[in-house]
C-alpha cells in the first residue's frame, strides 16, 4: 500500500499541471450569461490576459488570429495573422479604440507599412522586393476607408482547455450586420495558443 501511494505521488508530481484562469479572467466569467453583451471594460482585461484569439476555429486552425500587444481603457493595439494566399501568411499590426463604453472600433490607421509575410510551405521570411510587391497587391484590395466597430456576446468558456467563446458583431455606421457575425475563441494557454494555425 505505501508503494501504492509514492506511486500516485511521483505520478502527480511529473504530470503536467492543469490550467487554471488568473483571478481577474475568472471572475470576469462568473458574471456572464450565455449571449448577453460583454463589457469592453471586461473585454479590456480579456485582450490583456489572454495569449491569441482565434477566428472560427475548426480543431487547431483559424480563419484569421489576433495578438493583442498593448491595452488599455482606451483602446488597444494588436496583431493581425492571415493566410493571404496559399503560399503566403502575412501579419500586420492595427489599433482599436472603445467607444460609447461599449464597442471596439476601427481607428482608420494605415497598417500597410507594418506588413510582414512568410511562405507557409517552410516559414521562411518574405522581404525585398517581393514584399514591396506584395504590400501594393495587399494595398490595391484594401481602399475601402470605412470604419467598422464590433462588440460581443459572451458564449461560453472551457475551464480544461483555457478557452472562452465569444461571438463578434459587426457594425458599420452604427447598423449591426448580422451576416458578419463571427466566433472567436480566445485562448489563454500559452502552449495551445502558440500550436494554433492559419488555414486557407
Amino acid at each position: 500500500m505505501k508503494r501504492l501511494f509514492v506511486g500516485l505521488a511521483l505520478s502527480a508530481m511529473l504530470s503536467p499541471a492543469a490550467f487554471a484562469f488568473d483571478t481577474a479572467t475568472q471572475a470576469i466569467i462568473d458574471l456572464q450569461k450565455s449571449g448577453k453583451p460583454v463589457r469592453t471594460a471586461d473585454l479590456v482585461v480579456l485582450m490583456q490576459a489572454s495569449e491569441r484569439w482565434c477566428y472560427v476555429q475548426q480543431a487547431d486552425s483559424c480563419a484569421w488570429s489576433d495578438i493583442y500587444l498593448d491595452v488599455n481603457a482606451d483602446g488597444a493595439q494588436f496583431e493581425i495573422s492571415n493566410a493571404w494566399s496559399e503560399a503566403v501568411e502575412i501579419a500586420f499590426i492595427d489599433t482599436g479604440r472603445v467607444e460609447d463604453g461599449r464597442m471596439i472600433c476601427e481607428t482608420g490607421v494605415d497598417w500597410l507599412p507594418t506588413i510582414r509575410a512568410i511562405k507557409r510551405a517552410d516559414g521562411s521570411i518574405i522581404g525585398g522586393r517581393a514584399l514591396h510587391d506584395l504590400k501594393a497587391e495587399i494595398g490595391a484590395t484594401a481602399a475601402d476607408t470605412t470604419i467598422d466597430c464590433f462588440d460581443y456576446r459572451y458564449l461560453g468558456a472551457d475551464a480544461e482547455a483555457g478557452t472562452i467563446t465569444l461571438l463578434q458583431r459587426q457594425s458599420r455606421e452604427g447598423v449591426h450586420d448580422p451576416d458578419q457575425d463571427t466566433e472567436v475563441t480566445l485562448h489563454f494557454n500559452p502552449a495551445t495558443a502558440a500550436a494554433l494555425t492559419l488555414r486557407w
